[in-house]
């Protein structure tokens, strides 16, 4: 795999951080960096056991769960492009999205999505569902994959250029238009994130922001996975101001990025008995002042 991929960098990591934690589902389990990468690749598996080939668009819908995690990671290790939607979309917008990035598969939860699948079999796209029910356990895709063998995942090599995360504009003048990432500017993306703030190995955050969008999954996710850094996903799939500190202090986080109306509720919740902090990274401060979280957060 080339280091100047994503992919290459993640494996990388696994390497020389294997038994380090790399997520937590809050509450239930923790992986390391060297569990997450064997998943990722039982899981690439048997996308080409289902079909997947190089280029392929695949879309996924999930909450902030591990699995979308190791399914992300699964589809841009074949050499497809992941496109990540949000779960929340309704029938006419799911048939947009997977229309115009041309899907040639749907994965979800476990638990399904009815609108999704709904657009999904309007556009003759098949679905996959995916499920880990442990840290010790294979993600399981149902349909199962039965007949499948590293040995063809093995052979596949990814490069800088493979396209690898199909986005969507906000499309301020016409309907959304779709943008392609190659893994060179997600290995690009990481690394200067990881620079800029600072990310390494010791680092811990818990992740606030939706995974479908473009920095919850940069900045949030990825960054500290290629940093070799720790991850904590919220239990019920989305964050929660009830359950934000108690995770912080429970997984020792030393940061974590949101938007300023969530800093705004995070502080309002906890101006009584502010808790120690490391750092943040917001998208803006016009809501939210950057001396405010320092006074506050110590």
């Amino acid at each position: 795999m080339a280091t100047s991929t994503l992919t290459g960098l993640l494996s990388h990591v696994a390497g020389i951080f294997p038994s380090r934690r790399a997520i937590s589902v809050s509450g239930k389990f923790d992986l390391t960096h060297a569990q997450l990468n064997q998943l990722v690749e039982h899981a690439a598996a048997q996308l080409l056991a289902a079909g997947v080939e190089p280029g392929d668009v695949v879309a996924l819908t999930f909450p902030n769960t591990v699995e979308f995690v190791v399914m992300f990671l699964a589809v841009i290790r074949v050499r497809a492009t992941a496109a990540p939607l949000n779960a929340a979309y309704t029938f006419d917008e799911f048939e947009f999205y997977l229309s115009d990035s041309e899907s040639k598969l749907l994965l979800t939860s476990k638990e399904g999505n009815e609108p999704a699948q709904a657009a999904a079999a309007k556009l003759n796209i098949p679905h996959v569902s995916a499920t880990l029910p442990t840290a010790e356990s294979d993600i399981i895709l149902s349909p199962t994959q039965s007949k499948f063998d590293t040995d063809s995942l093995a052979k596949l090599t990814n490069d800088p250029s493979d396209a690898a995360l199909f986005l969507h504009t906000s499309g301020t003048t016409s309907r959304p238009k779709g943008v392609p990432l190659t893994q060179q500017n997600l290995y690009s993306s990481v690394q200067n994130i990881k620079s800029v703030y600072k990310i390494t190995e010791s680092d811990s955050t818990v992740i606030v922001l939706p995974l479908f969008h473009v920095h919850g999954l940069l900045a949030g996710l990825l960054s500290s996975l290629g940093a070799g850094a720790a991850v904590a996903l919220p239990a019920a799939g989305r964050f929660s101001a009830s359950t934000f500190w108690s995770d912080m202090n429970k997984y020792k986080a030393t940061w974590y990025t949101a938007v300023p109306t969530i800093h705004q509720i995070i502080l309002d919740r906890h101006l009584s008995s502010p808790e120690p902090f490391t750092r943040s990274f917001g998208l803006s401060e016009a809501a939210v002042r950057l001396w405010r979280l320092r006074l506050w957060l110590g």
